[in-house]
């Protein structure tokens, strides 16, 4: 298969090659075509930044053509300063916000905008590298992207670690995220093979999200956890296998444990409602002697499972939370197509829970709100009375979890309270606060 990378007033050909599978480039010459030349490639779907992209699944097609290849030497790992932004801005995307300044370490590398999508008229808030100061049509660190849908009620994140080098995963788990009404998406930077330097576990190289704790995709997913806290959550990586990898295997499933999975395990349940689904497939787990892809080097998967972040690179987990989805698959199951509807029913919508710890601050002539995200709310109502207990009047319905009142008389006393909702119904309200408006 002939690959196509735009240079700078050239094209740089490549030869993608199936190894095991997946894909591998290997760059031949720089090619003077002409873009008439080409058909089919267009030099917006190489444009830095995808601007031009107006789908989610043509934004992933963009952001992998212009991410560092294999062997580029491409990907530059952020920096402990970086890292600490990547996770501020995470947090504040993963709270519903999209209209904040980048932290100085990352504002010159990285751009925070809102996304609408075409097809479906969502809007998403989207984090990702927008520099190519060599204009060789590549970012020049090789990051990754993260989007936030903060109208969800799935707390599903869904993540393609190996874009490039997995065929077509970074499509199929951008396209899940958007069709699964799921919280987020999560895309590394780079090929797995961009540099030749280790990761931090040294049987693999520095730009494998999946296997190096010092790039973004390993501080989004700390920090995806961290916003859950106690509350459930499942981070989902859809990875690809070789077709003689696992001979027999369509689909193999993993908490990130070579055990076989408990009986209640939600891959149990993703295996069956994968199946029935696509009645020609054979999906199996751990524990059944079918396949070794257990994901138990995996980092994210590690410290999902238990093991502090400072030891994901050398300790393997005990035990499994539950949290970690690890999917390995063939060729013909990497279409999201298919899997929709396992997904959707091994992960159904909950029922909003009541929003916590909700507090004000007063200042003058506006109430500022705040309280802890809900599981499954795609929107929070803000009521508001002069009298204890209610009866309460919706003020507001936002997407954040925060939020300011303006319309205050001074003096009045005001009490809150805040409700999560979403296509299920409204949950009970938060605790009540009070605010004297000055």
């Amino acid at each position: 298969m002939l690959g196509i990378r735009k240079g700078t007033g050239l094209f740089v050909a490549a030869i993608m090659v199936a190894s095991c599978g997946d894909a591998e480039w290997f760059s031949l010459t720089d090619l003077d075509v002409p873009d008439e030349a080409l058909p089919g490639i267009s030099a917006e779907a190489l444009e830095i930044g995808c601007r031009s992209a107006t789908t989610l699944g043509a934004l992933a097609v963009c952001l992998r053509d212009t991410m560092p290849m294999q062997s580029s030497e491409g990907y530059v790992p952020p920096s402990a300063a970086a890292l600490g932004e990547i996770r501020t801005a995470v947090s504040r995307m993963l709270n519903g916000h999209c209209d904040f300044a980048l932290g100085a370490n990352i504002a010159p590398v990285m751009e925070l905008r809102l996304f609408t999508d075409a097809d479906n008229g969502k809007r998403y808030c989207v984090l990702l590298e927008r520099g190519d100061a060599n204009g060789d049509g590549h970012v020049d660190r090789g990051w990754g992207t993260f989007i936030v849908d903060p109208s969800a009620s799935r707390e599903v994140s869904h993540q393609a670690p190996h874009p490039l080098a997995d065929l077509d995963t970074e499509i199929e788990a951008i396209e899940i995220f958007k069709r699964t009404d799921s919280r987020s998406f999560l895309l590394c930077g780079a090929h797995r093979n961009a540099n030749a330097g280790s990761a931090c576990d040294s049987g693999y190289r520095k730009a494998d999200c999946a296997h190096d704790t010092g790039g973004m995709f390993f501080a989004a997913s700390r920090e995806i956890a961290a916003f859950y806290g106690t509350r459930s959550h499942t981070q989902i990586q859809w990875h690809g296998m070789g077709a003689d990898t696992c001979e027999g295997v369509t689909a193999y499933i993993s908490p990130g444990l070579a055990s076989a999975p408990a009986a209640n395990a939600p891959v149990r349940r993703l295996d069956a409602e994968a199946e029935a689904a696509n009645p020609l497939w054979r999906v199996t787990l751990p524990g059944s002697g079918t396949c070794g892809l257990n994901a138990t080097d995996n980092v994210e998967g590690r410290h999902l499972n238990g093991i502090p972040a400072e030891n994901a690179c050398s300790l393997e987990p005990m035990t499994t939370t539950g949290t970690f989805v690890h999917v390995e698959q063939k060729r013909e199951a990497r279409n999201a197509n298919l899997w929709i509807t396992p997904v959707t029913r091994t992960f159904p919508i909950p029922n909003p829970t009541p929003p916590t710890a909700l507090t004000a601050n007063t200042l003058p002539g506006r109430v500022n709100l705040s309280w802890v995200a809900s599981n499954g709310a795609s929107r929070y109502e803000i009521r508001r009375s002069t009298t204890s207990g209610g009866p309460y009047a919706v003020v507001a319905t936002v997407h954040t979890t925060s939020w300011a009142d303006t319309s205050i008389v001074t003096r009045l006393r005001y009490f809150y309270v805040v409700a999560a909702a979403n296509s299920l119904g409204t949950s009970a309200p938060s605790n009540q606060v009070v605010a004297r408006a000055r």
